[in-house]
């Protein structure tokens, strides 16, 4: 038993390190947001603690860079990753509802070229 929560342990340890420049990030950005309730508070430091994780796995997976650099970018993710979230999330649900009428004009011939 005693592996088991050695190894536990050393995961935490490095999970917990992996967030820690996503979250200083996201602390940054706190402070230049004046007059936000603790709830407010919270939902930015988590969005931007998510987002910029998983953007630094991402960019991790496809490129070589160094841990100081994939921390910096985290860093900076954090950051904008609160304020950035809602226009990305907008932009895609505006390109997602034109796919449908994009496909139909691709494949089916409209009525005025018959």
């Amino acid at each position: 038993m005693k592996p088991f929560l050695h190894e536990a342990a050393l995961a935490t340890g490095a999970f917990i390190a992996g967030l820690i420049p996503s979250a200083l990030g996201a602390a940054v950005s706190l402070a230049y947001e004046p007059g936000l309730t603790w709830r407010q508070r919270f939902v930015q430091l988590s969005v931007g603690v998510c987002v910029s994780y998983f953007v630094g796995g991402a960019i991790h997976s496809i490129t070589d860079w160094s841990a100081f650099v994939l921390q910096a970018i985290q860093f900076v993710t954090g950051m904008i990753a609160y304020k950035a979230t809602p226009r990305v999330t907008h932009a895609l649900v505006d390109r997602l509802a034109d796919v449908p009428g994009v496909l139909l004009d691709r494949f089916l011939p409209s009525r005025k070229d018959r």
